[in-house]
């Protein structure tokens, strides 16, 4: 009986939280985060970048790989509470495959080839892959989606995220999600749903401290999922 007090608790806490962090969402969009959900794929978080391959790097030193698996863990965590299936990609802070015997070329190659198997071994998977973004103009703010062109439902997922990140991060930035170039490789390859999160940009000063705060780390799992659950609401 306590136990599911504690539950019960613990659903009421989290919508007050969704209800003050996102004013515009309505009674019924709140409740529908909680109903249940049955749906049979498999959330496939992908922390990007990783060991050797730290990604971009803000001016204070920030690394792109650490923020990223902050935020993919937070993702998951607000994903497993509604009941959503999850796999990551990477656990820690260590590329996928890694090989010290190997160049660093070899390795990058040896460790998206891995991501590309797990996802393709999971199963029914939906794929984000969460990055940082960096810019030569600093001026540039906000978080952008890109969609894979080989399933059409990564593009409705896509746009689902993006409408929550712009609503509830960047109102005054109307952006629209964007197919991704091909120069991706996980964009390009994976014929399940998927898309990329570029959660913001560590050329920014003022973005980067922003990034690097848990509040805010939570605040973009909690648009990552929402996206989610309503692309799953269709």
């Amino acid at each position: 009986m306590w136990r599911k007090k504690r539950v019960i608790l613990a659903a009421i806490i989290v919508l007050a939280v969704l209800s003050v962090v996102f004013p515009y969402y309505n009674q019924t969009m709140l409740f529908l985060a909680f109903a249940p959900h049955h749906n049979q794929n498999t959330l496939v978080l992908d922390a990007g970048h990783g060991g050797i391959d730290g990604g971009a790097v803000a001016e204070d030193g920030t690394a792109e790989q650490d923020i990223n698996l902050a935020i993919v863990q937070k993702c998951q965590a607000l994903a497993e509470f509604f009941g959503i299936r999850t796999v990551l990609t990477r656990t820690d802070r260590n590329s996928l495959q890694y090989d010290p015997n190997q160049t660093v070329r070899y390795n990058k190659i040896q460790d998206i080839h891995a991501r590309e198997t797990r996802t393709n071994q999971t199963q029914n998977p939906i794929f984000i892959s969460v990055h940082l973004n960096k810019f030569s103009d600093s001026r540039y703010t906000g978080a952008q989606t890109f969609w894979s062109k080989n399933n059409p439902e990564g593009q409705l997922l896509a746009q689902s995220i993006q409408k929550q990140l712009t609503n509830g991060l960047h109102p005054e930035k109307q952006r629209t999600a964007k197919q991704a170039p091909d120069s991706v490789y996980l964009m390009k390859h994976l014929t399940c749903p998927a898309m990329i999160v570029e959660c913001g940009f560590l050329s920014n000063r003022e973005e980067t401290e922003r990034l690097k705060q848990d509040g805010y780390q939570k605040k973009l799992s909690v648009c990552v999922i929402n996206g989610y659950l309503n692309y799953l609401e269709g």
